[in-house]
């Protein structure tokens, strides 16, 4: 990197770093501004975060009324104070849009850095282009960088990966003019690039990430894009607009960083190709922890359907493009312009359905061949058995015609399509037959001929055929298999989609929610560009981002209740209170949100038995192995302390409330694995423990569950009657109530309803 410095140093005068830009969250004021900005202009980030930033600054409005952000992120940079940044806020909002936030802002930094080295100016550091070329000059091949070459790519005149607003197929221009000619080193060179495009802004998105308060120890951060490489409409309406197609100046313009996947095609003559349909490999989590993958879509076009399939155990999730915003549903109505079903749907009915009936339908070639084939086989036994029958024959040869005759011919032609073929040729010998045997033998001759002429010429007509049905059904069974047969059906609820298998899709954040699983699953997401039609070679450029966090369930509760080692041994009756003075705000938000919406109640009652750290969380012992007593005089002092302080982690119970289109309450709670003496007859437990097969530390944890949501119901009833009028209020408690008696306490793979729970 000394080389491209002093390179740089031609142009640079100075270097310096702006100390008072930098606040105590470390990042600069100017990323700070911008965040604010792209959260402010976009509806989604708005929705779901904005609350987190706090602007008490002038306002600034364009002549039309409307908000003008590129002002108001001046004045923020002029005066910081103006802007406060609640991380904790950010913190509980979904994982995917801080990665949005973050993923945004790293790309408007290097767009920044790279347009001050374009302008020949550097009023501030440039680290990210340091990391960016490091990346790149350490993954592409050495013998590329040569002489000229080397320099050219610094150049910031002339370097093709120093572009953010040119196409994929301009970038390759600029490879040529710099002496890079060779297709297999354009294409090293541009997959280096992209390389150290998604290495760089994930790691700066990932530290800005943390920054904002982001928790994530398994964090991805993706770019990619497919099409044809030109600078088609997805690339012109990509970030100029926003979600309500109006202009928006504040977002960076950055086409010439996302990664297409590019392939050599043809012969000697090699060609630089980008997939239209292009995929990423990733993997669930695993550890007992949500997966979550978001989806932001740049390149968009408001007249072809975005599409993007997401495979996980042989099975399909598909979102698709709005046909007036970005945001994608698994919903795929869409009106006007082309979806990929369409183009599938037209290849089958239009192309290979006529193709196929012509090669394999009833009168098809493959019919026609049969039958001629067939009348060979059987004119050839009629000639043999007239050979055998007559054994004198005239010692001249009897030459028969070599084509089929003109009737043949007519008829050919007026069955193109197929259809069997039953008529006979005639006869016309060179010599006239000495009798009325030898002329039937010599007819049986010419016939053979005939017959052996056309199945040459169906054979030969087939070809053609039979390539575009066999290139056809190739390119159709590739469209089916990208689409997937394995749809997962889901319901949908107010803008959040639920699949069968669990799996959540939820409009309003973009997020793909994939249960908690012990281990690993693979997961494939595609990404399919539209072209025109089926024929066609262009196709619309479709640029994406997705993000892959982890999470804890239940991480963005409004209200989080964890109790430790609360119980005394082998009880459960909760006596404490859950709420304190300090959770006044959730009361209200509670109720707040109830009359406004009557949300409905979802309870869920997790008895775990006895629980199990994996290192991260507790998780329910899947075992349930139990033990005869607590460690004691047979282990060492050191060992007896961490088995104590381990078992007192584990006698663990939660209470998660979270307000969203439903007001959920989760209460789970876990035992340590000493066997439980609960006395079973006394509370009325053994009946439900033999008809179930549970054990007595499943059953303990189950009624520490009921004590704390009927502890719960206590609570609320009584917050009920301080936030709501006496009308509201008596709705509020029966709804609470009616939701409990019709839940059900779910143990292991058992679920038990909550009323055969004697109280």
């Amino acid at each position: 990197m000394l080389k491209f410095r002093l390179y740089f140093a031609v142009f640079i005068i100075s270097s310096y770093c702006i100390s008072h830009s930098q606040n105590n969250d470390g990042l600069s004021i100017e990323t700070r501004a911008y965040l604010f900005h792209i959260v402010k202009k976009s509806p989604i980030l708005e929705r779901n975060i904005g609350k987190a930033f706090d602007y008490t600054g002038p306002i600034v409005k364009f002549p039309d009324g409307k908000l003008n952000y590129d002002s108001i992120e001046l004045i923020i940079i002029n005066e910081p104070s103006l802007l406060i940044i609640r991380n904790n806020l950010i913190a509980t909002s979904p994982n995917g849009l801080i990665a949005e936030a973050t993923n945004k802002t790293a790309i408007w930094e290097l767009c920044k850095q790279i347009q001050l080295v374009l302008d020949r100016k550097n009023k501030e550091n440039t680290p990210l282009i340091d990391a960016y070329l490091d990346h790149f000059f350490d993954s592409i091949p050495k013998n590329i960088i040569r002489g000229k070459i080397y320099d050219e790519l610094l150049n910031p005149s002339t370097s093709p990966i120093l572009q953010t607003s040119l196409s994929l197929n301009d970038r390759i221009t600029l490879l040529d003019l710099i002496g890079i000619k060779d297709k297999l080193e354009q294409k090293q060179v541009l997959d280096a690039q992209n390389y150290a495009i998604n290495k760089t802004i994930k790691n700066r998105s990932f530290y800005i990430y943390k920054l904002l308060g982001g928790v994530a120890t398994d964090f991805e951060n993706i770019l990619f894009a497919c099409g044809d490489g030109s600078y088609t409409t997805g690339l012109l309406e990509e970030r100029d607009k926003d979600e309500y197609g109006e202009w928006n100046k504040g977002l960076p313009k950055a086409i010439g960083l996302f990664p297409y996947d590019i392939v050599l095609v043809g012969g000697k003559k090699k060609e630089l190709k980008a997939k239209r349909i292009c995929s990423r490999n990733l993997s669930t989590v695993g550890n007992d922890k949500l997966t979550q993958i978001h989806f932001d879509v740049w390149g968009y076009n408001s007249s072809k359907q975005t599409t993007v399939v997401i495979e996980r155990n042989n099975q399909q999730y598909h979102l698709f493009g709005s046909e007036k915003t970005r945001f994608l549903s698994p919903d795929s109505t869409f009106s006007k312009g082309i979806t990929f079903q369409r183009i599938i749907n037209d290849l089958d009915d239009l192309t290979f359905k006529a193709l196929k009936n012509s090669v394999e339908g009833k009168d098809g070639f493959n019919e026609q061949i049969k039958n001629v084939q067939k009348e060979i086989s059987e004119t050839s036994a009629k000639i043999g058995e007239e050979e055998a029958n007559y054994s004198i024959l005239d010692s001249h040869d009897y030459v028969t015609k070599k084509k089929p005759s003109r009737k043949m011919r007519r008829f050919k032609r007026k069955h193109k399509n197929g259809g069997p073929v039953n008529i006979l040729p005639t006869t016309k010998s060179r010599r006239v037959a000495r009798s009325k045997k030898q002329t039937e033998l010599v007819d049986l001759y010419e016939k053979y001929d005939e017959l052996v002429a056309l199945e040459e010429e169906l054979i030969e007509d087939r070809i053609p055929i039979l390539e575009e049905y066999t290139s056809k059904k190739k390119l159709l069974d590739a469209y089916r298999k990208k689409m997937g047969e394995n749809w997962v059906a889901y319901t949908t609820k107010d803008g959040l989609y639920t699949y069968a298998d669990g799996t959540t899709f939820d409009l309003y954040t973009q997020e793909l929610t994939i249960p908690a699983t012990k281990d690993e699953e693979n997961i494939e997401i595609r990404l399919i560009s539209i072209p025109e039609d089926f024929e066609g070679e262009s196709s619309d450029e479709v640029m994406l981002h997705i993000s892959k966090t982890d999470a804890q369930p239940y991480y963005d509760s409004d209200f989080q209740l964890k109790l430790e080692d609360r119980f005394d041994p082998d009880k459960f009756n909760f006596t404490q209170t859950i709420f304190s003075p300090a959770d006044s705000t959730i009361l209200s938000l509670i109720f707040q949100e109830y009359k406004k919406n009557e949300l409905p109640f979802k309870i869920q009652l997790q008895a775990n038995g006895i629980g199990l750290w994996n290192g991260e969380v507790i998780i329910r012992d899947d075992k349930q192995k139990e033990i005869n007593g607590y460690p004691g005089e047979t282990v060492d002092e050191k060992t007896n302390a961490r088995l104590s302080q381990e078992f007192k982690r584990l006698r663990s119970s939660n209470l998660f409330i979270k307000i969203d289109r439903e007001l959920t309450i989760k209460v789970n709670s876990f035992t340590d694995p000493v066997i439980s003496n609960l006395d079973l007859e006394g509370l009325k437990l053994t009946e439900i423990a033999e008809e179930y097969v549970l054990s007595k530390n499943e059953l303990l944890s189950a009624m520490r569950c009921i004590s704390l949501i009927y502890k719960l119901k206590e609570e609320l009833t009584n917050q009920a009657t301080k936030h709501l009028n006496q009308s509201d209020s008596k709705k509020f408690i029966d709804k609470l109530d009616d939701a409990i008696q019709k839940s059900k306490v779910q143990v292991g793979k058992t679920s038990v309803r909550i009323k055969d729970f004697k109280r």
